[in-house]
């Protein structure tokens, strides 16, 4: 299992083959391990396409279990703060959006509790936790018309954080890396502040304008730096430079939603120059997934990339399909699209695909047909001690 399992593009001290499993195995409840285990097991019955998920389940259900004990008798701890984040990523993977924002807001208290943005920084398993967090942040901060939870200090501190190791180290790949994911973080945020803050009324017309001035300014500039960071690469392995295209893909994204939104935001339509930006974007994330065939699992870190990439294609037949088989592939390598996600694409391609990315049925493993089941036969269900599991400051309070 790498952190390209769990959707992150960049895992520096092997933080998930080595402390995330050690504070697991030392934690004195047993729901951070199972919940690992269940989410191996899931990968596992995943990569051998078999429809009997009970292995997988069991676990889980054993996690969210302990976990509801661990709530009711201790104080919050890492390994408590890590075992939710574990399941908000299972939630995610198996396209369950309401159990996922349940975990991801449980996650959030107890987050709150134990850190502040300055001690967050204090060693590599509280700065990976902040960049996991972050990251179902990001990703749900788009449902909620782009508010964030967390404040902007969070992301600025980890920024300067991650630049002042580069100043001290210029010459450590490592540190680059983190200061180019650190930054396109921090840009993420400010354009959807922005554009709340437009879409809220809670900004001025004039800081508005001045805020796009500053971002555009941004953006520019931080892409010409990654653009150009490499240009000689004969003092670097290939393989060392492979993180690079999840820079890259990461801030086209970021452009182009920038981009897209102040087109909307002045009532003008979208740029033409958004779908060239899309079409380079997609041959982007073709290199990320055949120059990564031994691990084929990357592309899961593009997810959230190929959406904007599909959102901008031209709409032609050939990149329709394009996208119709990527988003297939997520799907094979076991992260489901929610229902809502599908029916939403289809009217976007005019193509049926509530059921199925491809035409009957091409590449639709048995074992994500069996998931879907469950989860559609869950949502169906009030489950005993989920708002338990959600609500940890009530918890905490007992």
């Amino acid at each position: 299992m790498t952190h390209h399992h769990y959707a992150l593009k960049y895992d520096r001290e092997g933080f998930f083959k080595t402390a995330f499993l050690e504070i697991a195995m030392s934690d004195g409840s047993p729901a951070l391990l199972y919940a690992i285990v269940a989410f191996a097991a899931y990968h596992h019955t995943v990569g051998q396409n078999n429809d009997d998920i009970s292995t997988f389940l069991s676990y889980y259900n054993q996690s969210i279990a302990f976990l509801q004990q661990s709530l009711q008798k201790e104080r919050h701890s890492i390994a408590t703060l890590l075992t939710t984040l574990q399941l908000a990523t299972i939630e995610e993977f198996l396209g369950d959006l309401v159990n996922l924002l349940d975990h991801r807001r449980a996650a959030y208290e107890i987050f709150k509790e134990l850190f502040t943005p300055q001690t967050i920084l204090h060693d590599e398993t509280s700065r990976m936790i902040l960049i996991w967090y972050l990251r179902f942040q990001l990703f749900a901060g788009m449902i909620p018309r782009g508010e964030t939870i967390l404040d902007r200090q969070w992301l600025a501190a980890s920024a300067e954080f991650h630049n002042r190791q580069l100043e001290h180290k210029p010459e450590d790949l490592g540190a680059q890396f983190e200061s180019y994911f650190a930054t396109s973080r921090l840009l993420a945020t400010d354009v959807a502040i922005l554009f709340a803050g437009k879409v809220n009324r809670t900004i001025s017309d004039e800081k508005f304008v001045a805020g796009i001035k500053l971002l555009s300014k941004e953006l520019a500039e931080f892409g010409y730096t990654i653009e150009k960071a490499f240009v000689d690469t004969s003092r670097f392995p290939t393989e060392d430079l492979v993180t690079m295209n999840f820079v890259l893909i990461e801030h086209m994204a970021i452009d182009l939603m920038f981009k897209y939104q102040l087109a909307i935001s002045a009532g003008h339509p979208p740029l033409p120059e958004l779908a060239q930006i899309a079409i380079k974007q997609a041959r982007l994330f073709d290199t990320i997934q055949y120059s990564h065939e031994k691990v084929e699992n990357a592309v899961l870190s593009c997810r959230t990339s190929l959406g904007t990439i599909s959102l901008f294609l031209p709409r032609e037949e050939r990149y329709n399909l394009w996208c119709r088989r990527k988003y297939a592939r997520i799907e094979q390598l076991g992260c489901i699209y929610p229902e809502i996600f599908r029916k939403r694409m289809g009217d976007a391609w005019s193509e049926d695909v509530s059921r199925w990315w491809l035409p009957n049925d091409e590449g639709y493993p048995a074992t994500i047909r069996a998931i879907r089941e469950f989860v559609q036969y869950r949502a169906t269900l009030q489950i005993p001690g989920r708002h338990n599991v959600s609500n940890v400051s009530g918890i905490s309070e007992q």
